[in-house]
This record gives C-alpha cells, structure tokens and sequence, in this order.
C-alpha cells in the first residue's frame, strides 16, 4: 500500500501549556492537541476509506505478499477454512457496537486533560443554571468568552484548595485547544470554522483583560558540563535527602540516560530490566573488551498506536576523565547491589576484567535474571515499620520533576532545571552533529518532520556569533555556548533557602495573623463537640498552607533580586578595594561534608584519570562501581535541618563513640539502657537501629536522638513506625533482639518492656 507524505497531513497533536503558538494561524484551525512539548504529523485519511482514491491510494497484488511475513500454508489454512462456524459472525455483527470507534484514542495523558475541560464546563453551566448539553449545541462566541473569563477567575479548586491561576497566553492557548476536542467528543462534530476563527481575538481579549503574559518558557539547554555538576550536586549533597541510597543514583542514572537519548522523561521512566542488554564487545580496533548498553524505549508518546520503539547502544568510554558520567558505572553498580545478573556467579566487577569473548564471536552477553524483567528500573522508596525499602512501583514523573527541579537549585542554577534541558541539549547536539542526519535526528527524538525542533526546541536567544561571523573573524563558539546554556548563570552564592528570620518574617502577614487569632479563637472551643474540633483543624490547616505560600513567594522573589543585589555589592566591594563580598546568610546543610558511605561514593565517582595501565583504570572503574552498590543499600532517613543556636550539631566525636558491642559508657550503652526505663526519652526501634548502623553514618546521632518528653516519643513511635506498618511485614525490636508476631503484640512489647506508650 502507497501513502502519501506524512508531512502533508494536517492532523496534528499537541498538547503544551508553554511552549505552543497562542494565537493558530488558518493551517492550524484543524489543529488538535497531545500531551507533550512536541507535534507530531499524521494523515487521518489512512483510517478513512471515502478518501482512500483521492488519497491516491493503490493496492497491488504484491501487498499482501510483501506485508505479509508468516508461513504461506498458513494463509492457505486460513482461506481454506475458520475456527468459528456462521451462526457466530452471526450473532457478532448483531451484538457489534459501532460507537466505541466513533471518537479519537488519546494517550491516558490528554483523556485526563479532556475530562478536566469538561469537567470545568459541566461546573460552568451547572453555575448559570444550563445544561450541558443544551450549551454544546447553542454554542456561540459570547458564551464561549464568558467560559473562558469565568474559568480564568476561578480562585479554589476541590475541597476548597486555592488555585494557582493561570498565568500566561500559551496555557489559554491550550485550554483552547483541548475544549475543541471535548466539543467534538461530545457532538461527533468539529467546531464549526467561522466560530473558530471569531475566537482568536475572543482569546486575545480574554488574556488581555486578566493580563496573561506572553513569556515563554526558558529553552535552554543543559550542557554536559552543566550535567556533570547537576550529577555532583546529587551524590554529595546533604540538603536533599532521597529516603534510599538506591533512589539517590536512580536519580543520577536518570539524567544519564536522558542525556544521550533524548527521550522524553516518562518514556524513560517506563524504562524496566528486560528493556537494557548488558554485554562485553570486542573493540574492533584491536583495545580491550567493552562493557556496552543496550537500552530500549518501548513506551514512547503516541497517536493511533505505539510507535517503533528505539535501541540505543552505549559503549564504555575506557578512558573515561569523569566517572561522574558514566552511565555504566551507576547501572552496574544497581545491578550487582540487586544481584541481577543471571550467571550466579557474576556477583563483582573485579570478575569482569577476567571474562574474555569466543574467538568467533564478538559479543558475551551478561544476561539479567528473567524475574526481574516486569520489574522498573525507576523505582521508588515507601515507608515501612522499620523504614524505607524500594518497592515495584516506578517513580512518578511528579517525584522525578522535583527532584530535578531541587538539585538544581542547590546547585546554584538561576532557571529551573527540567528534564526537558537535556531533551533541548540533545536536540541541539544532534542538529549540529555531521554522524547525525536529519531523519536520523527525528527519528531519535520522534518527530515526524523538522518543523517541530524549529517550532518547539530551538532557543529564541541565537547560539551563534553572528557579529563575528559578519566581520569575517572565527567565531567564539564555546564562549556562545556557555552564555546560552543554563549554567550561564549558575552562582553558589544563589539563596537555596530561607533563613530562621526571613521564615519567621511571614508571620508579620495580616492576612496570617487573622487566620492565626481565628484558630486561637477555634481552640477554646474545640474540646465542646467533634464538629468544633473539625473547625479548629480546618482553622490550623489553613495557617499552615498561607505561611507555606508566603514562603515560597519570599524564596522566588530574593531568588529573582539575587542576581542583580550582588553584582551591585561585588561591583561596589571591588571598587572599594575589599574585594567579593557575599551576601548575609545562615549556614545550613550544605555546608555540611559528606560521611561514611556516601563520602566513598564521592570520592570514588570523582577520582581524577591518572590511570598509567589498563589494570589501574579497571581499578578506578570498579572502585567506583563497589560504592554505588554500597550506597544502594543505605537508608536516607535523616532530614538536614538548620542548626540551631542553642544546640549544636552532632560532631565526629560524637559519632565515634558508638561501637557495635557497646561498651559501658559509650552513647549507645546509654541509650540502650534508656529505652527500659519506665519513661524513656529515647525511641527503642530506633535505638536498636543504631546498633546496625555505622560509626560514622550521618544517621546515627539522630536514631539515638533525646526527646523532649516521654510525649514526644510517643507521637514520634505513632507518626514513623506504627502508620507504616504494613500487614505482610516482619517485625522486630532490634534493643531486645525479639520477633514481634503483629502490630498487637508490638504495641504491647512497647508498652510493658520500653515503657512506651503507642
């Protein structure tokens, strides 16, 4: 079968509340959307077959031979005779429903994104007193105007919580757009053209009226030097805890494989093991054997089917000057921590130096277990009685966005970092590349044609020097690079937090301190009925949320003055001949260094290329490796804090008086003698933690932490080990060395032996 040219079609999907075209020009009127920063082409007329002859579509009697790839007899079989007899297409044609195929297949993403349109136009009319229904079949520009402004001045959404709001033109742009499609949902017909038309200005007249910005969204590209810092920043910083060790280099392992494929983040989040082939390759030009990656992307996004899924092939680089991007030192060092490999006896990279290839072939592949091939290789933490452990579930593409979006913070980036960096970045390499083509390119980034990176990818700030192109002179590529690139501005000095007294500065709010004296107001009269104390909290609540919004609208805008503040006092310092001068600020957790395990970790990933031998670069290589999979197995259940002026941090002299056979004297001796007494001020589950812990593991001066009461401990055993108990999990008091039988019998063990009250 002949098809025309994709790029002809003018079906096209998109659906991104930043980065599309407010205003569609008459090609985009038929435009409908998809859930991603992308458009993809499409024909529609594939599906219809009014329009098969002037498509020009032709049918051969070498069609079906050519598609067709299984056994002749097979065909014959099939012709000659059926599994069913007539009675059965019988009765199927009768009972057939032709009205699940009269609407569009969308992604599960845009089908959510359709039902909150609706959603919010069922609110709309049931808000006039119309219905629906009656409401999609009158429609008309003014009540579409009206719509959209009443949508736009919508201030709470569920259960009272306050929205957002809408902020720039794009993002009508889109509610736009998914409308028409919920329209054509709904009616089994497209809005009609003169009615679309009239609502360009109408939209245009809506944004102007609630002042909605046409700024886009930032596009810059995360370099590799920018990734190698955003990776560094991950594995040693102390100000962003991850729960798990294996969830803090999952993380790390996700920026590596994006950064390469380019894929889109939640393609790469479907990734699972039976998705990556680990081999040894023979190096062609006569160097040592090669660990190689294969990773796949099956679950790509999509319009009308799944689309062929990518392979990409990754070799070791040997002489690798920074450890810190090599994927294959993170995902070895998963594997071997989760004892994946089939062969039982790969249990360390020290014994794949010694593995060799058949002299007649060119591979050795280190297959996976087949049990771990449903099982995501982005999977996250949840809480148990006596922690956190990684579970089957993966990583929401929620939890992956703040994590990213934080670490680039701490490490001193002006714009949010996004997954979507590494997607411009690897757009813009692979444009620039002469290995790479131009279908080679979209084909990687599935994209059906190049207007999408024109449109959707490439950076408004030009990435050439172009004055100096014009004078003739070499352009400074690499100082271009740099000044478009999202470490430009990348300052360790950039606030990353608030201090004590500009948190405590909120409280100064009048609209805080009313919520304040209306739950104060609320508490004496909570203990008189349930519905006054449900009052009360409600009251709580709310002061809680309006302090959390005041905070983070503080921490944006001294981010945002950061820049300009200090160029000011650096330029007037330097003037004056005192040099730089940093501005006033409190010390927090990342002046803090790394201990125990993650400060091999550290150390190993950035051990400097000094290697004179293969032998010596083997070392380093698994060195690095051995810590990865050590730290997997570390649990991140502190949370830094700022350190108070009353009580200092724990200090390493602290720390080293714990021994795992504690003797009389030492802290932990003391602590364990304190979760016996009848009101101790210690957690007992947790203390008896401490036994298992390292001497110089951050987390042990907070498992024998002292509290403030017997109360505090309570509260304490309630909020972190009780609610995560979960009914399959075995319990046991490490201070005693006890198996618990169930929760009852640990609620008694507390109570009778630790003096605990649960």
């Amino acid at each position: 079968m002949k098809l025309r040219n994709g790029n002809d079609s003018r079906c096209r999907r998109h659906l991104d509340g930043s980065g599309d075209e407010f205003f569609p020009t008459d090609q985009q009127d038929d435009e409908v959307v998809g859930y991603d920063s992308d458009s993809c082409s499409i024909s529609e007329d594939v599906f219809d077959a009014e329009q098969a002859d002037a498509a020009g579509y032709e049918t051969d009697e070498t069609d079906l031979t050519d598609a067709d790839e299984g056994d002749p007899e097979d065909a014959a079989a099939l012709l000659g005779g059926n599994a069913h007899p007539p009675e059965y297409y019988i009765r199927a044609l009768e009972a057939f429903d032709e009205s699940s195929f009269d609407t569009q297949d969308y992604a599960p993403t845009s089908t959510f994104l359709l039902d909150r349109v609706e959603e919010q136009w069922n609110k709309y009319c049931a808000y006039i007193r119309r219905h629906p229904r009656a409401c999609f079949e009158s429609v008309s520009v003014k009540f579409l105007y009206m719509f959209f402004d009443w949508l736009l001045n919508q201030k709470e959404g569920k259960n009272g919580r306050k929205l957002r709001g809408t902020k720039k033109k794009s993002s009508l742009g889109t509610y736009w757009k998914v409308f028409r499609l919920v329209y054509e949902r709904a009616m089994t017909e497209k809005l009609d053209a003169k009615l679309n038309r009239q609502m360009h200005r109408a939209l245009r007249s809506v944004a102007d009226k609630h002042g909605l910005s046409n700024k886009k969204r930032e596009k810059r590209c995360m370099t590799i030097d920018d990734l190698k810092k955003q990776i560094d920043m991950i594995v040693s910083t102390l100000e962003k805890s991850f729960r798990t060790g294996e969830c803090r280099l999952l993380c790390a392992l996700f920026h590596q494989l994006l950064a390469p494929s380019g894929s889109r983040p939640e393609a790469l989040l479907l990734l699972r093991f039976q998705d990556i082939r680990v081999s040894l390759a023979r190096d062609p030009e006569g160097g040592p054997h090669q660990i190689v990656i294969r990773f796949t992307l099956e679950y790509t996004k999509g319009y009308l089917g799944s689309k062929d899924a990518n392979t990409f092939p990754v070799p070791e680089v040997m002489w690798d000057p920074c450890l810190l991007l090599s994927p294959h030192v993170f995902l070895l060092g998963l594997l071997f921590a989760n004892n994946a490999f089939q062969a039982s006896g790969l249990t360390s990279p020290e014994q794949l130096r010694v593995l060799d290839i058949h002299p007649e072939e060119q591979e050795l592949p280190l297959p996976l277990k087949e049990s771990l091939s449903e099982t995501f290789v982005f999977r996250k933490a949840i809480a148990t009685l006596a922690g956190y452990i990684m579970s089957e579930e993966r990583i929401p593409y929620g939890t992956m966005a703040g994590w990213i979006k934080r670490i680039g913070e701490l490490a001193g980036f002006r714009s949010s970092t996004i997954a979507y960096n590494l997607r411009y970045n690897a757009a813009s390499e692979f444009d620039k590349s002469g290995d790479i083509s131009e279908g080679l390119r979209n084909l990687i980034l599935q994209h059906a044609d190049s207007r999408v990176i024109l449109r959707h990818y490439l950076q408004r700030e030009i990435r050439a020097d172009t004055m100096g192109i014009i004078r003739g002179l070499e352009p400074q590529r690499a100082l271009i690079k740099n000044l478009c690139s999202l470490g430009s501005s990348i300052s360790k000095r950039r606030p990353t937090g608030l201090t004590r007294a500009q948190s405590a500065s909120v409280n100064n709010n009048s609209h805080v301190r009313e919520l304040v004296r209306r739950r104060d107001d609320l508490h004496a009269r909570s203990y008189r009925s349930v519905d006054a104390r449900q009052k009360y909290n409600n009251a709580a609540k709310e002061v809680t949320k309006e302090r959390l919004r005041l905070r983070r609208a503080l921490k944006t805008q001294i981010r945002e003055e950061f820049d300009a503040q200090q160029a000011v006092q650096d330029i007037e310092g330097q003037l004056a001949g005192q040099g730089f001068q940093d501005m006033a600020g409190e010390a927090t957790a990342g002046d803090w260094l790394p201990q125990g395990d993650q400060k091999r970790l550290v150390d190993a990933l950035r051990a400097p290329m000094d290697c004179k031998t293969i032998e010596e670069l083997y070392d380093r290589r698994d060195a690095a490796i051995n810590a990865v999979a050590a730290y997997c197995k570390v649990e991140e259940n502190w949370h830094p804090r700022l350190p108070s002026a009353k009580k200092p941090p724990a200090t390493a002299a602290l720390v080293k008086t714990h021994a795992k056979d504690p003797s009389e004297g030492s802290l932990l001796h003391d602590a364990l003698l304190s979760v016996f007494e009848k009101k101790p001020y210690r957690c007992f589950l947790c203390v008896g933690k401490a036994r298992s812990v390292k001497e110089d593991d951050a987390r042990f001066a907070r498992l024998v932490h002292k509290f403030h009461s017997p109360g505090d401990v309570t509260k304490h055993f309630r909020r972190t080990h009780l609610k995560n108990l979960r009914g399959n999990e075995a319990i046991r008091c490490a201070a005693c060395d006890l198996v618990l039988v169930n929760e009852q019998h640990l609620k008694c063990h507390a109570i009778n032996v630790h003096g605990t009250v649960p």
